[in-house]
């Protein structure tokens, strides 16, 4: 594996390509970009240049009819959510192995038929659920499997932030989360929380609606704020509030077990045990996360191993967002039986 193709060299793209070549300096870059308005940027996404020159990066800029031309071996598709489908569809059938930025897409078009030509084909894919890779998710996992606190009463899990601090280089109108078009909003953004919660609980049952709200005081076309509940096995309820309205960052899963309290904090990178810190990982910072997450896919790829974000597990964090939305729309509970009961 030795040519890596970018395509969308946003944020998120230039973390990758930054972490890459921390894994292996005799990588080859390409990339293919279409608005070019993206700075450079460095880990913490503050600007360093107000222009990206890949020149000065050795990427080599190429258009899709290059791709085979250029031996691509995996490419990372790292432009807006709504156009995942379709860059993978053609980087498939050039047999390129693929790492698709989460969520996969914003809905369901060609994404049956797109799994079909990966299994046909063959086709390492991976989905950048990075969450998946935190030791800490992995410790409340035994926590709660080990039930040495009891059976769980509730589970809350909160991811509450400002949008307009989360890319602070450019106009947060602008950006792909603000935009329903480009497969923004709450739900699809903060697609990790309901990922991780179907590693910790299984799948879920049923969603139950609580509230939706589009635009707010942000004055954008994509909901802002939701908050449900879903019900998994075991009588497991838990309740979800995702929004982009809080200026200081929440983000939190609380399991209230019969014996105790277990709370996760992500940004504190703790688990703490009725208040008292209980598992830290001190050292693990955000851009160490993503780089185990690629050393890892590298691994797995160039071994033929499955992956651990399969595209399959995307295909339904996808159908339960789609869900989610249809049961805050309507106000109705959904029966989600049907759709998980084989998984």
């Amino acid at each position: 594996m030795k040519n890596i193709l970018i395509v969308g060299l946003g944020s998120i793209g230039q973390r990758h390509y930054r972490n890459l070549k921390k894994i292996d300096k005799k990588f080859n870059f390409f990339a293919i970009r279409k608005k070019f308005r993206s700075p450079k940027l460095d880990k913490k996404n503050q600007v360093i240049d107000s222009k990206l020159n890949c020149k000065d990066l050795k990427i080599s800029l190429i258009n899709e009819n290059q791709i085979h031309q250029k031996n691509i071996d995996l490419a990372f598709i790292t432009n807006p959510t709504s156009l995942h489908v379709e860059t993978a569809n053609y980087l498939v059938k050039k047999n390129c192995s693929i790492f698709i930025e989460k969520p996969l897409s914003d809905s369901m078009k060609g994404v049956t038929t797109l799994n079909k030509m990966i299994i046909d084909r063959k086709i390492n894919c991976e989905i950048g659920f990075q969450t998946r890779y935190d030791p800490l998710l992995n410790e409340l996992k035994k926590i709660i499997d080990s039930k040495k606190f009891g059976k769980i009463v509730n589970v809350n899990i909160n991811h509450n932030s400002y949008l307009p601090y989360h890319h602070k280089y450019e106009n947060y109108k602008k950006g792909y989360a603000a935009q329903k078009e480009l497969g923004g909003g709450v739900l699809l953004c903060f697609s990790h929380e309901l990922d991780y919660a179907v590693f910790l609980f299984g799948r879920p049952k049923k969603i139950f609606p609580n509230f939706i709200i589009n635009g707010s005081a942000l004055k954008i076309n994509v909901e802002t704020a939701v908050g449900f509940s879903l019900e998994f096995n075991k009588n497991i309820n838990v309740n979800f509030s995702l929004d982009f309205l809080r200026k200081k960052q929440k983000r939190v899963c609380e399991i209230q077990f019969e014996k105790t309290n277990i709370t996760w904090d992500l940004n504190k990178k703790k688990i703490f045990k009725d208040g008292l810190v209980y598992k830290k990982t001190p050292n693990l910072t955000r851009d160490n996360l993503f780089k185990i997450m690629l050393s890892k896919v590298l691994h797995n790829f160039r071994k033929q191993k499955n992956s651990k974000n399969t595209f399959e597990n995307a295909m339904k964090n996808l159908i339960l967002i789609l869900k989610i939305k249809e049961s805050l729309k309507k106000k109705k509970i959904i029966n989600l039986k049907k759709l998980f009961n084989k998984s």
